[in-house]
């Protein structure tokens, strides 16, 4: 099974987006631990800092330990952090010695599908890969609260009613609209939609959702995934 990092491109120094719903926090430390070829049980350390400069210290003493960092402006709760400001990853990728920044760049409270409310998604404006994450798991369902982060929200990005059926023509319109899944994403960044839950019993909806998304020039490539750090490239799904 291809790793991500390899269905991906990169270019020199990544600053990678992941914004969406389906699985974000996984796929990011998934993806972390496949560029800094982390070992299995390798820890790793959270730094909780605001103040650049004194990130950017921690994090070049934290590299003589630890392979993947991860970093956070504030601890808000209990396993929630909030993030950085929007300029800090770029600063980091450019005078932390990190190869590779990658930024969860919204939030989903744990649903399936999502459109990005007035403050999101905080993409910083150097991306060059953005990640649109959905789960195959909203194909077809109801559109609802149990289903999606901001209804409303979706149901006015995608043109349809709050309890109209989320078919791949809608989702399609979703994430290929500049007030939806490519909402803040710069034309010059590489963008791709990755479909978490991809069971085979939804082959047929999701190969219909790929062929409409790739109508789209902004979206390079559809990746598919039914375990998590299992990934395929959506023609061979």
């Amino acid at each position: 099974m291809p790793l991500l990092c390899d269905l991906i491109e990169l270019p020199t120094s990544p600053l990678i987006a992941i914004t969406g719903a389906g699985g974000k926090t996984t796929t990011m430390y998934t993806l972390a631990d496949e560029l800094a070829q982390r070992e299995p049980g390798e820890t790793d350390t959270l730094i909780v800092v605001a103040d650049t400069p004194i990130l950017l210290q921690k994090i070049r003493a934290a590299w003589q330990k630890y392979h993947r960092l991860t970093v956070a402006g504030t601890v808000l709760r209990t396993e929630k952090l909030a993030g950085l400001q929007p300029e800090q990853p770029y600063e980091l990728l450019l005078n932390s010695g990190a190869d590779v920044v990658i930024v969860e760049a919204d939030g989903a409270r744990h649903r399936m599908i999502k459109a990005p409310g007035e403050h999101e998604p905080v993409i910083p404006l150097q991306t060059n890969v953005a990640l649109l994450m959905i789960s195959a798991e909203a194909i077809n369902q109801p559109l609802s609260d149990r289903i999606a982060h901001r209804p409303e929200q979706v149901a006015t990005v995608a043109g349809i009613n709050v309890g109209d059926v989320l078919s791949p023509a809608v989702i399609a319109r979703l994430m290929t609209s500049e007030q939806g899944g490519l909402k803040h994403i710069s034309e010059t960044a590489t963008a791709y939609l990755l479909i978490t839950h991809a069971s085979m019993a939804q082959k047929a909806a999701i190969r219909e959702l790929v062929y409409l998304i790739r109508s789209s020039s902004r979206i390079v490539d559809v990746l598919s995934s039914e375990c998590p750090g299992e990934w395929v490239v959506s023609a061979q799904f």
